[in-house]
């Protein structure tokens, strides 16, 4: 089941990897036998191209890959899984299970990485809603975390379009992102940041 999860991820984040793990906390991965390597978590990935990047303070290898303190906490690891994730933003394909009650398959629509990096370097990291940049709450840990609002949602469009990274997108965090998509069609960011006043 990991494996599969692992590998299913790792395709959908177009990931170019030879193998993939998966442990729900990071804590443990079958044995590394092909790089590069994705070790994935609940929340995102960390890429080996090797075995001698394996040595480092904090994994032991034996039978097992063990990370105790878990690989969120490593050099070059990528946050990509909220647990807010809204559902146009999950990957393709992937099934998801909680206590094996419900499953949810859900649709993921074409976003252009380069249209979201254009929109952050012109806004910033600050919610254009709540005006609150999460590295000044967290620290560092969080000075990459911001989501990217399309102002019309692209699951509504049903087409491939030119999404202009100013006037189309705004960088918001994601609890306003979260209260943004209570309706559908979602609120409207101004709609947002009044309910704030």
């Amino acid at each position: 089941m990991n494996r599969k999860k692992a590998d299913e991820l790792s395709k959908a984040f177009r990931l170019e990897v030879a193998q993939s793990r998966y442990s729900a906390w990071g804590n443990f991965y079958g044995l590394v036998q092909f790089y590069p390597c994705a070790l994935w978590d609940r929340s995102g990935y960390i890429i080996f191209n090797d075995e001698n990047e394996l040595k480092i303070p904090g994994i032991s290898v034996s039978k097992r890959i063990n990370i105790p303190k878990r690989i969120s906490l490593l050099n070059g690891y990528k946050y990509v899984i909220s647990d807010t994730y809204l559902p146009e933003e999950l990957p393709d394909g992937i099934e998801y299970q909680e206590g094996s009650v419900q499953q949810i398959k859900v649709n993921r629509y074409e976003r252009d990485p380069k249209a979201r990096a254009d929109c952050l370097s012109h806004y910033g990291y600050v919610c254009r809603v709540c005006r609150i940049k999460l590295s000044d709450v967290y620290g560092a840990i969080a000075k990459d975390v911001i989501h990217v609002h399309h102002i019309k949602p692209i699951s509504k469009i049903g087409e491939s379009y030119r999404v202009d990274p100013v006037s189309d997108l705004i960088p918001v965090c994601p609890n306003c992102h979260a209260i943004i998509h209570l309706k559908d069609p979602p609120y409207y960011p101004h709609e947002v940041i009044a309910m704030l006043h």
